[in-house]
């Protein structure tokens, strides 16, 4: 019964986490190392913002809100699956909203009862965008190494170390084109408020490079957020 109430709780959120329009991309991973036991679940929900400065002169833009969501699943000891609201890591001086999803593979490579904590995620992202007032279609692959640590049983802090690549093959010009490299690091903290309950903020700065609409497209962002965490 408490393995069927799970996966209709994961269901049901996975309906409500449905893609929806966006202002900008969560670099941010709001995550620890370690990994959900197999058959459990766990949910995030929150929001943040970010400040973008790209292209020469410089075009500098501002999303003071922006919603976050996913859920996850454990798979087996070490591996777990996750599923979340993403939006191409692209600077949205450039371009328009956009609408996707995001799929990602985390693997624990310390040990469970290991105070320090490191894991390996690899995910991609595929997403529809405004460019050149056309929509278009845009994939993004990436890769983050998180690594945490366990301050007390109620508190940990984490590193996450994130490199996203975007193209737009159907954009006029093709990849070659229209595509955007984005590296850099975020730092958080995970404090637990029940035993099924945790709040995670976290800030990271990245460096963009990269062409959009055949324009050099380079330069920073910052992004700021919190999360709510929920395991079931």
């Amino acid at each position: 019964m408490r393995t069927i109430t799970k996966f209709g709780l994961a269901a049901a959120l996975a309906s409500v986490l449905a893609p929806m329009p966006a202002t900008a991309f969560w670099l941010l991973g709001f995550s620890t190392a370690d990994t959900l036991p197999q058959g459990d679940f766990s949910a995030i929900a929150g929001a943040g913002g970010q400040l973008s400065s790209v292209g020469e002169p410089r075009t500098t833009s501002l999303t003071t809100f922006l919603p976050h969501a996913g859920i996850r699943a454990g798979l087996a000891d070490g591996w777990d699956i996750g599923y979340r609201l993403t939006q191409v890591a692209l600077p949205f001086s450039s371009i328009g909203p956009s609408l996707g999803a995001e799929i990602d593979l985390k693997r624990r490579l310390t040990p469970a009862d290991s105070p320090w904590q490191a894991a390996l995620v690899i995910g991609g992202a595929y997403s529809y965008l405004d460019i050149q007032d056309r929509s278009r279609s845009a994939w993004s692959p990436g890769v983050d190494l998180i690594l945490s640590h366990s301050f007390t049983p109620r508190y940990a802090g984490f590193v996450d170390l994130r490199y996203v690549y975007t193209a737009i093959p159907t954009a006029i010009g093709g990849d070659a084109g229209n595509y955007l490299n984005a590296v850099g690091v975020g730092l958080g903290v995970r404090a637990k408020l029940t035993e099924v309950v945790s709040i995670s903020p976290e800030i990271g700065v990245f460096d963009f490079n990269g062409k959009l609409a055949g324009k050099q497209e380079n330069g920073v962002g910052v992004q700021i957020g919190a999360v709510l965490g929920f395991k079931f």
